[in-house]
């Protein structure tokens, strides 16, 4: 028996609203204004801990801070074998996807890793087919306040994430929110070594080291960590989802007096990722058959230098914070393309360095007014070819030649002010200024088709699949766009304004309206009948409000936090493939969007060994005003690529051991709502495409068990991800109903794994 639930919208935001009311209102015993009772032993361990982040750019307590941000350590991280983004963020409410695979669905990586992540539905635009330069992302990723760093997948402190527009103080890219990784700095006064081993399924294995070294005690100290990280795909042994990695980073800080200090940085990542040896065909709407293919791969080098100046001026403090990043690819991928006819792909990125300066001024810790004000200078210069032609006749499809320089300049600030001790109020403005300057030859092949299956399609002779002539004779239609054709300037203004008022010592209430924004861009794609066509992106405004509560409740044991919050997005800017039969043809639409969630975070310490948490979001999308031809390019009304309803569950039960040492368990449980994977065209809905971009609902368990030595010195852990063996659609490519022509990606079966880790 099939079982319907159907949501009332109007209803779930009312019960939302009342349970909001309910628990932003404190038992009379918490609302006095004195201290909390001075508690026994046993009740302290009972209560939950306090965070400090640095999310909003000061030191706060997150409980205390107005807005939806989770916090992640990077010790509970590391003993869960979670250090890809995707992991990390996988029970963070409203958030799901993680790394940017790059310019296919196969993983090629590129110099954009946020590209993957999406927040609260905001997604980063893809850019047109054919195209290797990736549009400015949604959100905005930074490493130890470096934006796009690298090194932040090992020796990780902790890991922030704000969901909701972040545009006063982050600028362009924080339009969804920010991912904040912050790994660990040089202890001035101790030395240590601490280190981890992990193997697991598919031949994974993972060396982790850093040493501190304070060479002046309490002035100067050197921490160096080291990553070694190497797995086998869970389909192929050398294809999809194989990869090896080495990446080392060092960070010196001096600091010789309370009101100085300077931290250098530097970091080095060497990755190589496999793509290719199989393609997944779904013969069914949720059945992918595998079958060999061939093999490519990914050479990808990261170096980067960065430094943090902080100098106390008395009343105000100056951070200072610049970095230069470069990035250099080297890929072959390997992809199935029309009629089942091998695809391959060079994508070469010799010249890609970035330049970030940011120089802000910010009142004193425990000023009355808490205010901050800043420049932000942000510059790239890119050069990257990407040539796509048949495997068996390297007959050219297209060939895109690309040079772009982006260069942004943003000021900003941001101040709160008290109204009253419980009253608070903040507002913030910010101005970015965005010059992009494109020079692109974009070439494609009108015979494409000529002898392959699909020659009747331009009148070319119909060949065998993979024939010696597929595509042959070329007959090129080139396009080239430079100076004022490919330059844009944007000009952005963002705003925040917020008030926040405390109910008690531990019940907070918030209501907020804030912006973000993303610049625009020019990119070629393939237009009808293959010709090279010029697109240009406008600049994307989103703007949300946003009210939520934060509290703890049962003598601090019990933690409640409600969001609500409604989004008007003036144009979503979506690239759609324009003839399905032909993967590099598309076209950009840009369509209004409104957006409203909720979400909710709790975590209940029941006992001193016991605590149990529930997260909980839901978010309703509506596409409206729909621009011509959107309605026959794209059956979906609502965002795909993100699961509407999400719900995760999660169990910690420490043991003690005799002799000091403790065993702990925990368990999660992460349910995901049915959703489309990606966009289809009416006429393939119309004829049952919807079943093949559709993943139906689904369950992941994770399960890890932890021993801990006294003094926590050593530790050993045991891990399952994904109990339940539930692998789902990762990306669909669906090109035609009858014959069937759908390829699809899915994600990793259930894994096994261990980690030993020693500090001393």
């Amino acid at each position: 028996m099939t079982r319907h639930i159907i949501f009332n919208r109007s209803a779930l935001m009312g019960s939302v609203a009342t349970l909001g009311y309910i628990l932003a209102c404190p038992a009379p015993a918490l609302a006095q204004a004195a201290p909390p009772p001075t508690k026994a032993p046993e009740q302290e361990q009972s209560s939950l801990q306090d965070i400090i982040v640095t999310a909003e750019r000061v030191e706060s307590n997150v409980q205390k801070t107005a807005a939806a941000v989770t916090v992640q350590s990077g010790d509970d991280l590391r003993e869960r074998g979670k250090f890809t983004l995707r992991n990390i963020l996988e029970t963070v409410p409203g958030v799901s996807g993680g790394e940017s695979e790059g310019v296919t669905n196969e993983p090629t990586g590129n110099d954009n890793p946020a590209g993957g992540i999406t927040i609260r539905g905001v997604s980063s635009n893809g850019g047109l087919s054919g195209q290797t330069l990736s549009g400015v992302p949604a959100t905005a990723l930074y490493v130890d306040d470096v934006y796009n760093g690298i090194g932040g997948n090992f020796d990780v402190d902790r890991v922030e994430v704000l969901r909701g527009p972040q545009g006063t103080l982050y600028g362009r890219s924080a339009t969804a929110g920010v991912v904040g990784i912050h790994t660990r700095n040089p202890n001035l006064s101790e030395a240590g070594f601490d280190g981890s081993l992990e193997g697991g399924s598919y031949s994974l294995f993972r060396a982790t080291g850093a040493v501190n070294l304070p060479l002046v005690t309490d002035k100067l100290a050197l921490r160096v960590a080291a990553n070694h990280y190497e797995r086998d795909g869970a389909d192929v042994e050398k294809g999809f989802g194989a990869s090896r990695v080495n990446e080392i980073k060092a960070k010196l800080l001096f600091a010789p007096s309370d009101s100085f200090s300077l931290l250098i940085g530097g970091a080095l990542q060497d990755r190589k990722i496999y793509n290719g040896g199989i393609s997944g065909n779904l013969v069914a709407p949720n059945k992918v058959v595998f079958s060999p293919f061939s093999v490519g791969s990914a050479e990808l080098k990261s170096r980067q230098v960065w430094a943090e100046a902080k100098l106390d001026l008395g009343g105000v403090q100056l951070t200072y914070l610049p970095s230069y990043r470069t990035f250099v690819q080297d890929a072959t991928v390997f992809v199935v393309g029309p009629a089942g006819n091998g695809i391959k792909q060079r994508v070469t990125t010799p010249h890609d360095p970035f330049v970030t300066q940011e120089l802000r001024l910010t009142s004193q810790p425990g000023s009355n007014i808490k205010w901050q004000t800043g420049l932000f200078y942000y510059y790239n210069n890119i050069r990257s070819q990407n040539r796509n032609a048949w495997e068996s006749s390297d007959g050219l499809l297209f060939n895109a030649d690309v040079a772009r320089k982006t260069k942004d300049i943003g000021v900003f600030a941001e101040a709160t002010v008290p109204i009253t001790p419980e009253l608070r109020f903040t507002g913030g403005l910010r101005y970015d200024e965005t010059t992009v300057s494109t020079s692109e030859v974009y070439s494609s092949n009108l015979n494409v088709f000529c002898n392959t299956p699909l020659g009747f399609l331009t009148g070319c002779a119909v060949g065998a699949p993979n024939a010696p002539n597929a595509g042959l004779p070329e007959a090129l239609s080139s396009i080239t766009i430079s100076g004022d054709a490919g330059r844009r300037k944007f000009k952005n203004a963002t705003y925040k304004a917020r008030i926040e008022y405390d109910l008690g010592p531990t019940n907070l209430v918030y209501a907020s309206v804030s912006t973000g924004f993303i610049p625009g861009d020019v990119q070629v794609g393939q237009g009808a009948g293959n010709i090279p066509t010029a697109y240009p992106y406008e600049s994307e405004k989103l703007t949300a409000y946003e009210i939520g509560s934060k509290n703890r409740f049962l003598d601090r044991r019990l933690q409640v936090n409600v969001g609500l919050f409604h989004y008007e997005y003036g144009g979503f800017q979506a690239a759609i493939q324009l003839d399905p039969l032909n993967p590099a043809t598309g076209i950009l639409f840009n369509v209004p969007l409104r957006m409203t969630g909720v979400e909710i975070e709790s975590l209940f310490q029941l006992t001193p060994s016991d605590r149990l948490g529930l997260n909980f979001s839901h978010i309703e999308s509506k596409f409206h005003d729909l621009p011509a031809g959107f309605a026959s390019a794209v059956a979906q009304r609502s965002l795909w690529g993100f699961a509407p309803t999400t719900a995760t569950v999660f169990y910690d039960h420490d043991f003690d051991l005799s002799g000091g040492s403790t065993i702990n368990l925990h368990g999660e449980a992460i349910w995901n709502s049915g959703y489309d994977v990606r966009p289809t065209s009416a006429a393939l809905a119309a004829q049952g495409g919807l079943d093949y971009v559709h993943q139906n609902g689904f369950v992941l368990g994770n399960l890890n068990l932890t021993w801990t030595s006294a003094g926590s010195r050593f530790s050993a852990t045991a891990y399952v991800r994904n109990v339940t063996d539930k692998r789902y659609k990762s990306y669909v490519n669906l090109q035609s109903i009858s014959p069937l022509q759908a390829t699809g990606t899915l994600s990793d079966p259930r894994t096994f794994g261990g980690v030993l880790t020693v500090k001393f």
